[in-house]
């Protein structure tokens, strides 16, 4: 289950950027100042903001990590946020911006080599690279990438003990490389490196109770494992109460409302969620950090709450409105999901050419988001709901 890491990871760079600097280079106040407010931009996904606190960063000193990590950020968070990673050339440039920040930090590493920030830094724009490979279904790079993330954290903590930030990016692969595909499992037995995930969790609540930067991205990857069925760790409850902490503190930042109601989904707490998600769509176009590309994840919600309450009519509406109102928009993750999860409705209403249809067209996007193996099956076989109406979880799954 991946459904809001790269939210996380946006919340590794909002950590690190404002990490002291505990080498040589003594930042001026006014520079941390511009970095916290860059941060502060990239929480509530004011872009502009960010990016020009941090630009302000690059001017006083052209090679130092904040500058750097700010880069890379406020590019990947538009491009996950901004665009819904639908952009090919928004996607070109945060490949460009990751790649020219780690090779900054590299270059600060040759004048500053005991600078426990820029490992931590530069480990985590390797994880990024990771994470964003394991999208792109890129195993062997984000495998790679992984290892360099991992050696570079654990430097930093050579050189620092205490620096409980980077127990977080240590709890993130553990946790994360002990769930990954076969194909990775399979090579971190070759070079013998491997994930532990009862040691990624540790090394997280580490994070959350001790960091001093990191806690609340901590809580945020908590979130993911607590929400995950099957795990031993699966306690949609107390992923609820973290979220909601969250949510109080970074109160315009949709995102954070978003996983609210994932977390109320998760609870079974279903008509919460449809009131929440009418509430989430009356906002786009109201409050501008509530953006059009926004439309079908307020339908998701809406339409899979529906689904597991059996209100099959009532989905089918929401599902197909979510098509109308997003006609003249390109094809987005949520948006493809939700004309698969038509195809499931249409499946239990007994309209099967319709579903059908629906399943053709899930086919006829690119597979940029492992939604085909889905589509194939539901034309091999019509869809039924499990018993109890388990439609499984609220955001589009991957395979």
């Amino acid at each position: 289950m991946r459904k809001i890491i790269c939210l996380f990871v946006a919340a590794v760079f909002a950590a690190t950027l404002t990490l002291p600097v505990q080498a040589e280079v003594k930042l001026p106040p006014d520079v941390m100042e511009y970095a916290r407010a860059g941060i502060d931009g990239v929480y509530t996904l004011d872009f502009d903001k960010a990016n020009e606190n941090i630009q302000k960063v690059f001017e006083l000193y052209p090679d130092h990590p904040f500058a750097h990590f700010g880069n890379a950020m406020v590019a990947w968070a538009r491009y996950e946020y901004e665009f819904e990673m639908s952009d090919t050339k928004q996607q070109k440039v945060f490949e460009k911006i990751l790649d020219d920040s780690i090779a900054g930090i590299k270059r600060w590493l040759r004048q500053y080599p005991d600078d426990p920030n820029a490992y931590m830094g530069i480990g985590a724009l390797y994880g990024l690279r990771a994470m964003f490979s394991m999208r792109t279904r890129s195993w062997i790079t984000a495998y790679f990438s992984g290892r360099r993330a991992i050696a570079n954290l654990e430097k930093s903590m050579e050189l620092d003990p205490t620096y409980y930030d980077s127990y977080f990016g240590l709890g993130i692969y553990n946790y994360f490389a002990g769930t990954l595909p076969n194909v990775i499992k399979i090579l971190a037995r070759i070079v013998a490196i491997k994930g532990n995930v009862d040691e990624g969790v540790k090394q997280l609540n580490i994070a959350r109770e001790k960091a001093t930067f990191t806690s609340d991205s901590a809580k945020l990857i908590l979130i993911e494992v607590q929400n995950t069925r099957g795990n031993k760790y699966y306690d949609p409850a107390k992923s609820l109460e973290y979220i909601e902490q969250l949510h109080a503190k970074f109160p315009s930042n949709p995102l954070m409302h978003y996983v609210v109601l994932i977390c109320l989904f998760e609870n079974g707490k279903y008509e919460q969620v449809i009131t929440g998600g009418k509430e989430f769509l009356s906002l786009i176009g109201s409050n501008k950090f509530y953006k059009e590309i926004y439309i079908p994840r307020a339908y998701t919600a809406i339409g899979t709450s529906y689904m597991a309450l059996g209100e099959w009519d009532k989905a089918r509406e929401a599902f197909e409105q979510s098509h109308i109102d997003t006609a003249s928009q390109e094809p987005s993750r949520w948006g493809v999901w939700n004309e698969y999860r038509l195809g499931q409705v249409y499946d239990v209403l007994g309209w099967r050419e319709r579903a059908i249809a629906q399943y053709k067209k899930v086919l006829s996007f690119k597979d940029k988001w492992g939604f085909d193996a889905f589509a194939k099956e539901g034309l091999k076989n019509p869809w039924q709901a499990a018993t109890g109406i388990d439609v499984g979880p609220l955001p589009p799954q991957q395979n």
